[in-house]
């Protein structure tokens, strides 16, 4: 009797974060198609990503480099060697069949100990290139140590072009494979009952944006843009902020200082993302950088029309006319785009209609088949 496969998923950390719910779709997925599904990671031991895990009945195992925090300076080799060796037992342990893990980061980590462990499938997915081009000592680090991936995934085409191009890995080991989403069930039913345990009234026009509170999410140009629209408008808009991160204390006193109390309301980090959407007449999202968003996805899944920053996988995402897309860090130009989706219900259903429509090239359980595939794995245990 041949033994049920065991895959490793190894997700950044336990909290919630776009490459985080990859990660964790993807070892729920595993699962249910008969797969031994361990899962761990790198910057956590505990979060809600691990309760929702463990829920499901997947394994989940304490992996945190940040542990051995205390080995720094000239004792950094220290902490380096004892987790390879931590690593490298457990995938003895687990007899792990294939690997799969978020961001070259991670690489560092685990690349090695994987190797002398004998896992011949090691997938590495990229889900953002910011790190990468503000700090040229982060390409000689991906360089090295992302060599010990079988196959490197990544989200948008862009990204395929950088791997490339500038790191020097071979177009063979490269992969775009799009984050996958499944549609949303909605109805009039679903969307009255969040609205209303949100409090949202029904002359209230709801923006939603959904993601971490940091930096790169560029947040205070999202408040500055909503501070602006024009008086027909902002007077029935409300702006609802699920989330949560270093910036929040910041972005609320922002939000403060340009007197949008009334109207700018902080959800904090959820676990019912597809279930808050239900709630928004629109989406919108203000990154500097981005990969291929999954809030974004999640949005257009379920029947939202969105208004985001041309940055990333996000043009090609919103090309023939599936969103609205602005410069980034263009206040101004990102409040037009909210007012124009406020004023045209004729937009927004043809925005949704269009985005719904092209779905199918991120369809779910598709993207799993291909994860799998680079696993070296059959489609079912």
């Amino acid at each position: 009797m041949t033994e049920t496969p065991v895959v490793a998923e190894g997700l950044f950390s336990y909290q919630f974060g776009g490459s985080e719910r990859v990660g964790v779709d993807l070892a729920l997925e595993f699962r249910r198609r008969g797969f031994q599904v361990v899962c761990f990671a790198f910057q956590d031991s505990h979060g809600p990503m691990r309760v929702e895990l463990e829920r499901a009945g997947i394994r989940c195992l304490d992996m945190n480099y940040l542990k051995y925090e205390k080995f720094r300076g000239s004792l950094r080799i220290i902490r380096r060697v004892l987790y390879f060796w931590k690593f490298w037992r457990m995938l003895r342990k687990e007899r792990i069949r294939a690997l799969h893990v978020h961001h070259f980061g991670t690489m560092i980590l685990c690349g090695i100990p994987a190797r002398l462990a004998g896992i011949k499938r090691i997938v590495m997915t990229e889900h953002g290139l910011e790190t990468l081009l503000a700090r040229p000592e982060t390409r000689k680090l991906a360089t090295r140590h992302c060599r010990y991936a079988s196959d490197i995934t990544v989200v948008e085409p862009r990204q395929l072009e950088y791997f490339h191009r500038e790191l020097g890995f071979p177009v063979a080991k490269l992969h775009c494979i799009p984050n996958g989403v499944r549609a949303a069930f909605k109805t009039p039913a679903l969307i009255q009952n969040k609205r209303r345990e949100l409090g949202i009234g029904a002359d209230v026009f709801a923006f939603f944006y959904v993601g971490r509170l940091n930096p790169i999410k560029d947040l205070g140009t999202m408040l500055d843009a909503f501070a602006a629209l024009p008086a027909d408008v902002s007077f029935r808009t409300h702006l609802y902020l699920v989330g949560d991160g270093p910036d929040r204390t910041m972005l609320e006193t922002r939000r403060d200082a340009l007197g949008l109390g009334e109207r700018v309301t902080f959800l904090g980090a959820r676990s019912d993302v597809s279930e808050v959407l239900m709630a928004a007449d629109a989406f919108v999202m203000s990154s500097k950088s981005e990969g291929l968003p999954m809030a974004l996805l999640e949005a257009m899944a379920a029947g939202v029309p969105c208004v985001a920053t041309a940055v990333g996988g996000i043009p090609d995402l919103f090309a023939d006319d599936r969103g609205l897309s602005v410069p980034a860090q263009d206040a101004p130009a990102l409040a037009d785009a909210m007012a124009a989706v406020v004023r045209s219900p004729e937009l927004r259903q043809r925005l949704v209609t269009n985005a719904a429509e092209n779905l199918k090239h991120y369809e779910f359980d598709a993207i799993a088949s291909r994860y799998l595939e680079l696993l070296g794995l059959p489609q079912t245990a």
